[in-house]
C-alpha cells in the first residue's frame, strides 16, 4: 500500500475514535445548575405535641412550651421560708396576727394605719420645714388627726429599729404598716410611719406584728434638712406574740 494512502487511513481512524469519545463524554457530564433528584434517605415522624413548642432564636436548646412563654409568672419574696405576696397591700397575709384583743376598759385607743395615712400628705423641706405656718400645716393635715395629738393610743405594725444601745435594746424605732416597708426597701409615704421612742429601751421584735401603747404627738419634725415624721409615740409598753 502506498505510504500516502496508509497515512490517510490512520488519520481517518484517529479522527473517528476521538469523535466517539467526545460524544460519550458529552452524554455523561451533567450540566452545571441542573437539579439532582434523589430519594429521601431518612424520614422523621414529628410528635403530635411538637406544635405546642417554640424554639427561642437566641437559645436553640431547650424547647420551651408556648404556654410557658405566654404565662405570666408573679414573683414574690421568701421570708423565713414563707412566700410573701408581691402586692404591697397584701404584705401581711402570710403573717398571722396573734395579738390578744384590746381590753374594752383600756385607756389606749386603737389607732389604725389606714386612718393616719389615708390622705395625701404633701410636705417638703424647702416649703414647709424652715418656717412653721399653722395655716399651711392645717391644710396638709386633717383636723381629726391633729386632734389625736396628746391622746393615749395603741398602734399595731412592724418594728424597724433606728437607735439601738450597747445592750441591744431599742431606744427608737419606726413602726410600719407592713414588711414591704420594713424589710424590703419600699418607701412609705410621709404619713406612713410612726416614730416610737423608749427611754428605757425595748427588745428587738422584728418579723412579727406588735402593738405599741403610748402617748401620741402629731407634729412635723425635722432633723436639719431631713423630715423625721408626723406621728411620734412615747412608748409605755409593747405587746407581742412572744411577750
Amino acid at each position: 500500500m502506498p505510504p500516502k494512502i496508509y497515512l490517510f487511513l490512520i488519520s481517518i481512524f484517529l479522527f473517528s475514535c476521538g469523535k466517539e469519545e467526545e460524544e460519550d463524554a458529552t452524554q455523561t457530564i451533567i450540566p452545571v445548575g441542573e437539579p439532582i433528584i434523589v430519594e429521601s434517605i431518612l424520614t422523621v415522624e414529628l410528635d403530635s405535641n411538637e406544635s405546642n413548642f417554640s424554639r427561642l432564636d437566641s437559645q436553640p436548646e431547650p424547647l420551651v412550651p408556648v404556654e410557658r412563654l405566654e404565662e405570666s409568672i408573679e414573683e414574690g419574696i421568701i421570708l423565713n421560708g414563707v412566700a410573701q405576696p408581691n402586692r404591697p397591700e397584701d404584705a401581711n397575709e402570710s403573717i398571722a396576727n396573734h395579738l390578744p384583743p384590746i381590753d374594752e376598759n383600756s385607756i389606749f385607743e386603737p389607732l389604725a394605719f389606714r386612718d393616719i395615712s389615708g390622705f395625701t400628705y404633701d410636705v417638703n423641706w424647702e416649703r414647709d420645714g424652715k418656717d412653721f405656718d399653722f395655716a399651711s400645716y392645717s391644710q396638709r393635715v386633717p383636723k381629726n388627726l391633729r386632734e389625736k395629738s396628746g391622746k393615749t393610743v395603741a398602734v399595731e405594725g412592724f418594728m424597724l429599729p433606728t437607735v439601738v444601745d450597747e445592750n441591744n435594746m431599742v431606744k427608737e424605732f419606726l413602726l410600719l404598716p407592713d414588711q414591704m416597708s420594713c424589710c424590703f426597701g419600699k418607701s412609705p409615704e410621709a404619713n406612713g410611719w410612726v416614730v416610737v421612742s423608749s427611754s428605757d429601751g425595748v427588745e428587738v421584735l422584728m418579723d412579727q406584728i406588735i402593738r405599741v401603747n403610748g402617748n401620741l404627738t402629731v407634729e412635723e419634725r425635722w432633723d436639719e434638712e431631713f423630715f423625721v415624721g408626723l406621728y411620734h409615740l412615747d412608748c409605755e409598753n409593747i405587746i407581742g406574740p412572744s411577750l
